[in-house]
């Protein structure tokens, strides 16, 4: 059997489908751990799940894997930027429950 040519249907298709039913995947862990259904740790089970996700919708849908260096770049600095915006996100929410 042939590898599949790069302009047929199937090429096309298939990554995206499989993509697809990986969220989907994850979609459901996240709701298991959402109702208390995987024990002690669902918040670190919705951080791993959330961070896949991003990571799958950036390689496939943004295709960061074929991309330029800029464009690469671009993207650390934002998930950079992020990171920073939930840390000082997170201090504010901890400083005020600490005043209470």
């Amino acid at each position: 059997m042939s590898a599949p040519s790069p302009h047929s249907a199937r090429a096309v298709w298939l990554p995206p489908l499989i993509v697809w039913a990986a969220l989907m995947a994850l979609l459901a862990v996240s709701g298991l751990a959402a109702y208390g259904l995987l024990g002690d740790w669902p918040t670190l089970v919705n951080f791993g799940v959330a961070a896949t996700q991003a990571a799958l919708v950036a390689v496939l849908f943004m295709r960061l894997d074929r991309a330029d260096a800029l464009v690469r770049l671009a993207a650390a600095c934002g998930l950079f930027w992020a990171s920073i915006l939930f840390a000082l996100t997170l201090a504010d929410a901890v400083s005020r429950l600490a005043n209470m």
